[in-house]
């Protein structure tokens, strides 16, 4: 195995002639985290003191991106506040893509005061239904959230949330039943509408989401910021560190996206948002390299979708074909997915297909490289190349003008999936 390797050793093993890095704006590190995200609950933007919408006895659910950093530290700030406020349960709500370490230790650090719940978005029991959504298709959302009288979305920060102006709810896709997400992945591979009403604000707004809180990273993937308000107005903050007006840095030939921070961090969908990052800065036809620490093997149903013969277009042009206007399309969905229906009529959630798309889509303009702990055979079963080393690297490097780095890339990309073509290039 492949002993870790940080960002500077990276960077010092560049060997392009020149060599830049790109800026989120968040390079200061937060010291005491449970303090500041007090602070920012205490006085979000456009909103009133969270404890101030608390009434004695409410349930308040926390929707929760598991990547957010020092998540631990976060919830803790929370919990204190909520406690203020006098509220009868709290319900701490988190992404599917949690892994088993982070969900054990919330579980471990705040079992007395909250219950902790990892999302399915195929289990009936864990759903209820919401609402239509803008396609008059039905929304099934978490339990937990739709039955609470207040619920905070707490996300990492990334600026790319701020692409092609959407509304942020915090909690759509990720927390919807696995039909809706499928749904939503497929949206993404149509032209962008000029509809200004999306499902995430849609959604948001049949939730009842008036704040949010968000934490921005800083490039070492530590907690560079902390943010409450409500979803535009944390819209607007997501857009303060980028600077699309500045001629520099521009896009590069060759860029380096690292994924920096716990093995939460270096997980697939990490990658697939590292991936998206790295795209709006690297010039057309250039080389991305994706510098990981990944030790968990890919799905087997990722490996399929990327090797299989019969791509996800083909998949989807014979859905296309089943496709009616009456709603649903469940058999549709399912044979997208893979892997079926489950027996109480929802589709079998499968996160290999937002990860494979991304692949796919910054595949077909960039060369891929990926450095992980899994070796140059599992980087080659899923169509990318392969870089095992620094030396390897510098090597690579040599052979290119400029290089621009991207590190904590994860924190720069989208907490849903945006298509490339809504992307903005520096």
């Amino acid at each position: 195995m492949n002993p870790s390797t940080n960002a500077a050793q990276v960077a010092d093993k560049v060997a392009a002639n020149e060599v830049w890095q790109y800026e989120t704006g968040f390079n200061q590190r937060v010291g005491d985290v449970a303090k500041a995200t007090r602070n920012a609950l205490r006085a979000p933007a456009d909103f009133p003191p969270l404890t101030a919408a608390i009434a004695p006895g409410d349930q308040i659910a926390l929707a929760v991106d598991p990547n957010v950093p020092d998540l631990c530290n976060v919830i803790r700030g929370v919990l204190l506040e909520i406690e203020e406020a006098d509220a009868e349960t709290i319900d701490i709500v988190l992404w599917d893509e949690t892994s088993d370490e982070i969900l054990q230790q919330l579980e471990s650090e705040f079992e007395t005061i909250a219950h902790v719940i990892r999302h399915d978005s195929q289990k009936r029991d864990l759903l209820r239904y919401l609402g239509a959504d803008i396609d008059a298709d039905p929304i099934y959302l978490n339990r937990f959230l739709a039955d609470a009288d207040l619920v905070l979305p707490i996300l990492a920060a990334r600026p790319g949330d701020a692409l092609g102006d959407h509304e942020l709810s915090g909690v759509y896709p990720m927390l919807a039943d696995s039909n809706t997400r499928l749904r939503h992945q497929k949206s993404l591979q149509q032209p962008p509408s000029k509809n200004k009403t999306t499902n995430e604000s849609h959604v948001g707004w049949m939730l009842g989401v008036q704040v949010m809180l968000a934490v921005a990273a800083n490039p070492d993937g530590d907690v560079g910021g902390v943010f409450a308000g409500t979803p535009e107005a944390t819209r607007r903050w997501f857009e303060r560190p980028r600077h699309s007006d500045d001629a520099f840095p521009p896009s590069a030939p060759l860029v380096i996206a690292t994924l920096e921070g716990t093995k939460q961090q270096n997980s697939w969908a990490n990658l697939a948002r590292a991936l998206a990052a790295a795209a709006t800065h690297t010039m057309p036809g250039g080389t991305i390299v994706l510098w990981s620490e990944i030790e968990d093997s890919p799905s087997d149903r990722l490996v399929l979708r990327l090797s299989s013969d019969r791509d996800l277009e083909e998949i989807e042009r014979d859905n296309d074909d089943e496709d009616n206007s009456d709603g649903d399309n469940s058999d549709a969905l399912a044979q997208r997915s893979l892997l079926g229906q489950s027996e109480d009529g929802f589709t079998i959630w499968d996160d290999s297909i937002a990860i494979a798309d991304a692949i796919q889509r910054v595949g077909s303009e960039y060369r891929l490289l990926l450095h992980s702990r899994l070796g140059s055979e599992v980087a080659e079963s899923l169509g990318l190349g392969a870089i095992e080393s620094l030396d390897a690297l510098q090597h690579l490097s040599k052979s290119f003008d400029s290089c621009g780095i991207l590190r904590a890339a994860q924190f720069a990309g989208s907490t849903f999936d945006l298509p490339l073509a809504e992307s903005d290039p520096e």
